[in-house]
């Protein structure tokens, strides 16, 4: 039986494999918008959402400061990633929530990574990803890991 350490690095060498940092295509885009990894993270958990999030529940999410969170949603509603308005029930709490133009930058991004999932994917033999797709579905259901909304289905292919 694996160990956990064992374990832990295998993942670890699948998921740096799979997502090599260093032939991400799309991560240009993010950096032509001078975005830091606190903004890209704020934008990914507000895209995730199927509704505006107050301000507190974002940065409890990513365990920020509201400080924190707050600046770095106020850089992405200049930016016009984000939106900022009222509650309609409480003044006082802001409900963030995408623009097109966020939803179609974080989807975009997702679609690259998906891209290059489904290339590894591919070249899988059929038992082989089978398995792998048994092993994941048991670990998501197992609640080990942090189920996030899905994101619209990611068109296949290059998308640089």
């Amino acid at each position: 039986m694996a160990s956990e350490v064992e374990t832990s690095t295998l993942i670890e060498h699948f998921v740096l494999a799979v997502c090599d940092p260093g032939r991400w295509k799309g991560v240009d885009r993010l950096a032509e918008l001078d975005l830091s990894v606190a903004q890209a993270r704020v934008l990914f958990s507000v895209v995730q959402h199927r509704e505006p999030q107050p301000i507190h529940i974002i940065a409890d999410e990513l365990g920020l400061s509201m400080t924190a969170a707050g600046r770095n949603v106020d850089r992405l509603v200049r930016l016009g990633l984000l939106t900022r308005q009222e509650s309609p029930t409480d003044r006082r709490v802001k409900l963030v929530g995408p623009t097109e133009h966020g939803l179609q930058l974080a989807w975009d991004q997702i679609a690259i990574h998906r891209a290059t999932i489904d290339q590894v994917v591919a070249r899988l033999p059929d038992a082989l990803r089978n398995d792998l797709c048994e092993v994941i579905t048991a670990v998501l259901e197992s609640g080990a890991v942090h189920r996030v909304a899905a994101y619209p289905p990611a068109p296949s292919g290059d998308n640089s």
